[in-house]
């Protein structure tokens, strides 16, 4: 991944790190206000925190076929399986594996 807001360790979480972000006592989005500080225009990295309540990869392969990836629907807070040619959002997080 590109180096970005001044670090080169950006990667996709795996399904696991994603579900961390869940707070099931929310939804649209289904996540604590931290992850949630605004998704309107010119909201900004370091300023604030914008997670849609949409479709959201991970780095998992899902078990059922190498064509398909785990994502999270942080509209509700669950886990599903899509082909890894659909388009959907994706999260970044920083170092680890």
């Amino acid at each position: 991944m590109p180096c970005f807001a001044g670090s080169c360790d950006w990667r996709l979480p795996n399904r696991f790190e994603l579900e961390t972000l869940v707070n099931l006592e929310n939804s649209n989005p289904a996540v604590s206000p931290a992850f949630n500080t605004g998704c309107v225009p010119g909201c900004t990295v370091p300023a604030c925190s914008c997670t849609k309540s949409n479709d959201y990869w991970s780095s998992s392969t899902f078990v059922g076929g190498p064509q398909s990836a785990r994502y999270m629907t942080f509209f509700y807070g669950a886990t599903g399986a899509g082909n890894k040619g659909s388009e959907k959002y994706v999260r970044a997080v920083r170092g680890g594996s």
